[in-house]
């Protein structure tokens, strides 16, 4: 398919969406809302400024999410998120490195995105979800490795994740229990991926067992996890991978816990063990990380977050990001303030650190940003 047929297709089905969705408006209720983002980079290098490679890079980013959700009766729920994009210069991916991006670089098809277009149902028993919809596994805030349908994105680990076609069934069993089965269409049942999760409650512990086959690389897919409260809030999580090519585990520990400073004082941390990592940093191929096939490349990693609220508009943090192994790692001190309502902004670094040529300091590149975001 050519570049211009498939940017055709793609506005035809945005209008066609969007038509819909607004004869629905006429005799259902329907809630609009969404944000308007705007994301300036000034990328620069951390090395030695003697090499000559001491250019500064600008990138900025825009992205229009519009959301609707319309409600023909009380059982039946429309949703639809479409994202608009412009993006150019040069931006910061997971990895901490840096791609040259400009617009006639970008592929036409990717500058407007349906993200979510599915249905809820409601029933007696059971709730079922049809359509291109966010699915998520598990029980971590950065490294999921239950989460096998998102991206790792080491410099934002609350972005928003992509929606994806399937199918899903969540059904109540009882006082604190439940069961959510998944099924994600490919071109027959066989390449088609299934996935069950069990949830339920014990002496105030969140528990979930997780079963996914047939998705993407993996055959198998059988992991386990546990939340609960001690005085420190702590999860655990563990899964077990079975690709076509190989059979490794990831387990994550985190803690958190508000200091009684000021407003309040957040940390939290966790941990990430992952077996299937190189050992050797020597051993790493970066080609994995560019095509998505890793989100890591090494087998321990550290994250940990400082969040202090100055006031009810302000707020300073501190992450780090660790690989263990090779001792790089990437500060992120950030300050966010909130302009007006529903307007905020939010700067900050991307510092790399420790061993030059590790996986998070493997180019010597660092950046700036200023983040505006209206929310409406």
């Amino acid at each position: 398919m050519k570049p211009e047929t498939g940017t055709n297709l793609k506005k035809i089905l945005l209008l066609s969406f969007l038509i819909i969705l607004l004869l629905i408006n006429l005799i259902s209720e329907t809630e609009f809302s969404g944000y308007y983002e705007n994301r300036f980079f000034l990328i620069f290098s951390t090395g030695n400024i003697d090499s000559g490679d001491n250019k500064i890079l600008t990138g900025d980013y825009n992205r229009l999410r519009l959301k609707l959700k319309s409600t023909p009766s009380d059982k039946i729920k429309v949703n639809l998120a479409v994202d608009f994009f412009s993006i150019y210069g040069s931006l910061m991916t997971p990895a901490g490195l840096n791609e040259n991006t400009t617009v006639d670089q970008i592929d036409p098809n990717e500058q407007i995105d349906i993200d979510r277009v599915y249905v809820d149902m409601y029933f007696k028993h059971f709730d079922l979800s049809i359509g291109k919809q966010r699915i998520a596994m598990g029980v971590s805030y950065l490294w999921a490795p239950l989460d096998i349908f998102n991206r790792v994105n080491f410099l934002e680990p609350k972005e928003e994740k992509p929606g994806v076609n399937a199918i899903k069934l969540y059904a109540p069993l009882g006082k604190n229990k439940s069961v959510t089965a998944v099924f994600l269409p490919d071109e027959d049942i066989g390449s088609s991926g299934k996935a069950l999760r069990f949830n339920w409650t014990f002496f105030n512990i969140d528990s979930g067992i997780t079963y996914i086959n047939g998705y993407s690389i993996y055959k198998d897919v059988v992991g386990v996890d546990l939340r609960g409260e001690n005085f420190i809030g702590w999860w655990i999580e563990y899964g077990s991978f079975k690709t076509l090519s190989e059979t490794y585990s990831k387990f994550v520990l985190g803690v958190d816990y508000t200091f009684p400073v000021g407003t309040g004082l957040y940390w939290m941390s966790e941990y990430l063990y992952d077996n299937s990592g190189e050992a050797d940093f020597n051993n790493y191929d970066y080609d994995l990380v560019r095509e998505g096939t890793r989100f890591t490349l090494g087998r321990k990693y550290l994250f940990s977050m400082l969040r202090y609220g100055m006031s009810d508009f302000a707020s300073l943090s501190i992450s780090y990001i660790g690989n263990i192994d090779d001792g790089s790692f990437l500060l992120n001190p950030a300050f966010s303030y909130e302009l007006f309502q529903n307007v905020s902004i939010t700067s900050g670094l991307y510092i790399p650190m420790g061993k030059s040529g590790g996986e998070l300091n493997k180019q010597n590149t660092g950046a700036f940003f200023l983040w505006l975001k209206i929310n409406f």
